[in-house]
């Protein structure tokens, strides 16, 4: 119904253009969501990569993204180092008002190009970006860029006035997504049972809104400075663990709707004099009322009884020294910290962990204390 209202514009459309636009659309619905457009866009336009991404303006930092064609190590990369506050034409970008296709190139003369960004973007081996604000607010802007290579060349101006075709169907597709209102189509039974979930619990949508905290969490969110709800996000305090937390939700989130086996992570929030906060990080599964999503379960090792070695060791069938530094790791103390409380060196201990992970068919330490807790903690 979507094609409909402008047959005179869609008509000039080529079989891959309606393709796109189809694909746009199906965003809307789909488990992948804007993945598979951003991919046949990418294609169609020569482009090496695409994102369509939600940017927070203050503090300058990623909210959420879908893309084609980047790693999840280039991600990991990219938003453990914030280098969006490094990226020049990202910066400038986000505070622009929405419009039409722009090439990078165009705007050079409004920048300040550094040396440090001219050597970044010839070890990344990129020219040229097409760029569009899709939408923006006070406090967010949607963007949707392109990247080419040096061999792939600029963009040209015929390149981006074919590209302005797609224009109103892609902010129209965006808005749309934006509108839906989750709390409405969000199972009730889930949030049934999240309510009766003694830790603070809170359910994230696709995009990693928060559209749900049980009464555990509200009261804690309440007394706790260390992290809060703003503008619909889970935010930290801590930089570090923001960025981390950022990290896991986009892979925890992706898996969630069948694009990746990152099954769960834990975060530890540090805190003076007392124990540190435990975050997990769970894959809440696609249905046909939610595209994907997560459950964040934060952890008050006061006020809960962490899982012991003898426990841990027996569910897990591990050694007593495996188990010994499972409740350790459980405990938010870091490998040089265990090998220094219990005598042994870190290759020792790293020796363990990595028996820890065949035996309990994990590869990453996020994974395993996740696992743990959600198997042991009552």
């Amino acid at each position: 119904m979507f094609l409909d209202h402008n047959a005179a514009t869609t008509s000039i459309f080529s079989q891959q253009d309606t393709q796109i636009i189809h694909a746009l659309y199906a965003g809307l619905t789909d488990r992948e969501g804007f993945h598979h457009f951003l991919d046949l866009l990418s294609t169609a336009n020569n482009a090496c990569a695409a994102e369509l991404v939600v940017i927070r303006k203050q503090p300058l930092q990623i909210d959420h993204l879908w893309y084609a064609g980047l790693s999840d190590e280039f991600i990991d990369w990219y938003t453990q180092n914030n280098m969006i506050k490094q990226d020049l034409v990202s910066r400038y970008v986000t505070f622009q008002p929405p419009g039409v296709f722009h090439s990078a190139l165009s705007i050079l003369d409004e920048l300040d190009v550094t040396e440090d960004y001219k050597r970044w973007q010839t070890d990344q081996n990129m020219l040229d970006s097409a760029w569009l604000v899709v939408h923006c607010t006070d406090t967010h802007t949607t963007l949707l860029t392109m990247q080419r290579t040096v061999e792939q060349g600029a963009y040209q101006s015929q390149e981006l006035a074919r590209l302005n075709l797609l224009v109103p169907f892609i902010r129209q597709a965006v808005l749309l997504y934006q509108q839906v209102d989750y709390r409405t189509v969000a199972q009730k039974t889930l949030i049934s049972v999240v309510n009766t979930i003694p830790q603070a619990t809170l359910v994230l949508n696709e995009q990693a809104v928060v559209i749900h905290a049980n009464p555990s969490a509200k009261t804690f969110l309440l007394e706790e400075s260390l992290l809060s709800v703003r503008n619909e996000r889970l935010m930290f305090q801590q930089r570090g663990v923001q960025q981390a937390y950022f990290r896991s939700a986009v892979h925890v989130i992706r898996a969630s709707m069948g694009q990746g086996e990152y099954e769960s992570d834990a975060l530890f929030l540090k805190r003076a004099g007392r124990p540190p906060l435990i975050v997990l990080i769970r894959p809440m599964e696609s249905t046909d009322l939610s595209q994907g999503g997560a459950l964040v379960t934060i952890v008050e090792p006061a006020k809960r009884k962490l899982p012991t070695a003898g426990i841990i060791g027996k569910y897990f069938s591990l050694s007593p020294a495996e188990a010994e530094l499972c409740e350790d790791l459980v405990a938010g103390l870091t490998l040089k910290a265990i090998a220094i409380k219990s005598e042994k060196t870190e290759a020792t201990l790293r020796s363990y962990l990595k028996n820890i992970f065949i035996k309990t068919n994990h590869s990453r330490q996020g994974t395993l204390i996740s696992s743990i807790l959600c198997a042991l903690l009552h």
